[in-house]
């Protein structure tokens, strides 16, 4: 697991604080409270944007994070012992005591295994760099 993290590392942004080692919540509120002070004393609006990860663990979509494994050059070992462990993986539900067919999962990482958070971080991360550059709103 410490190689696939030595290689997910180096692609995870500065500005990413999310299962981050040394970083978190209150260094986020730390800088977010220095920059409103600052934008006040100047008198500047400031305009920020949160986004609700609720659930998120469960919409990792696996033939994506697969595709991102393999362009931050993951060997096939890895890759192997990845989707063995992670995306090999059927499930049923089960109401009032009859059980549904076993359905291929697709999406999703496993909640309490070490390396989610590392697939989680990477797979955002790639979504952010994809919207770089991309014209947003002009406010004022």
């Amino acid at each position: 697991m410490m190689r696939i993290r030595s290689k997910i590392k180096p692609e995870i942004a500065d500005e990413q604080y999310g299962f981050v080692e040394g970083k978190g919540i209150t260094n986020v509120i730390y800088t977010l409270r220095t920059l409103i002070q600052k934008a006040i004393e100047v008198q500047k609006d400031v305009y920020l944007c949160f986004i609700d990860y609720t659930k998120a663990f469960d919409r990792v979509r696996h033939d994506e994070i697969m595709k991102d494994l393999t362009q931050i050059k993951i060997d096939g070992k890895d890759l192997r012992v990845i989707r063995n462990i992670y995306w090999e993986q059927t499930a049923a539900m089960r109401v009032e005591g009859e059980t549904s067919a076993y359905q291929n999962l697709k999406r999703g990482v496993r909640q309490g295994c070490v390396l989610s958070p590392d697939l989680f971080s990477l797979y955002s991360q790639l979504i952010m760099r994809n919207i770089e550059g991309l014209r947003g709103i002009h406010i004022g």
